[in-house]
């Protein structure tokens, strides 16, 4: 595997693994799966402007009741209207937040931080609770083609306090090859994409539970999509690593969520969120 000129060691690296370990992408059985990749170098935004100029698609930014999920998603009607709402008109929300990485995992966070997520501008992760105690911007793209119809929907957020963008994830939803619907992220990464497929459950109270965890290929859960120098695509699926969101109307009528990630039994990072409407803030 030859290294291209414009490839930074470590992205090179990780990619030569996810390889090694991973799988042949089936064009057609793994479908389920695919979803934009990024290019050599920094994410941030620049993948939105090479898969608009390739697709020949027009970009839209917080276009009026803009969301993450379309009126047709796939969320059971049991779900409290509100959470539907919030994933389905998501611009006309705000989001406090608040982050914590859990002891002995901040420095591995630090790292990870340092080597990659703050250079690609993609998974940069709020290292302390003063990095988002200014806020977080969050935008939606919207990217259609000629006829209108929308293909991508893009969560484009980032940091107040400075502009670092802490990601750009494409959100929609799949069917797994069991037949289970479930809500799909892609975040794109250079000459690849890490992707998480995320399990739909709603208690009892129609409060959400999105859960990214599995034991094989084709389960819910994180994988890594690679493109080799002959433009294969590989995937790579960790089970080791999962992600919890729990959204929910507290006691006061306030939206709030709670996003845990975890590697094998331990937890290793933390966001919470208190979701308010627009139009009550002053």
């Amino acid at each position: 595997m030859a290294l291209p000129k414009a490839q930074k060691v470590q992205d090179w690296l990780t990619q030569f693994w996810n390889i090694q370990m991973g799988r042949k992408v089936d064009m057609q059985s793994d479908q389920w799966l695919l979803g934009p990749i990024g290019d050599v170098g920094g994410i941030a935004d620049k993948f939105v402007e090479r898969l608009s100029r390739v697709e020949n698609l027009t970009l839209h930014k917080n276009i009026p009741d803009a969301g993450l999920m379309d009126e047709n998603n796939v969320f059971p009607k049991a779900l409290n209207p509100r959470i539907d709402e919030f994933y389905t008109k998501t611009i006309n929300f705000d989001l406090d937040v608040w982050s914590q990485w859990k002891p002995v995992w901040g420095s591995m966070g630090h790292l990870v931080s340092q080597l990659f997520s703050r250079r690609i501008q993609q998974l940069n992760l709020p290292q302390s609770p003063i990095d988002t105690a200014s806020g977080i911007t969050s935008d939606i793209l919207t990217l259609k083609d000629e006829a209108g119809t929308v293909r991508y929907r893009i969560w484009f957020r980032t940091l107040k306090k400075n502009n670092e963008v802490i990601y750009s994830g494409v959100y929609s939803h799949c069917t797994l090859p069991s037949g289970e619907a479930c809500i799909k992220v892609a975040f794109p990464l250079p000459q690849g994409s890490a992707t998480v497929i995320m399990r739909i459950n709603i208690d009892a109270h129609g409060n959400l539970e999105l859960l990214s965890k599995g034991e094989q290929y084709g389960d819910p859960g994180f994988y890594f999509i690679v493109a080799d120098r002959l433009g294969q695509l590989w995937k790579l699926y960790i089970p080791s690593f999962h992600e919890r969101i729990f959204v929910y109307e507290d006691d006061e009528g306030t939206l709030r969520a709670d996003h845990t990630m975890s590697l094998w039994r331990w937890k290793t990072y933390e966001l919470h969120y208190k979701i308010l409407p627009k139009a009550r803030l002053i």
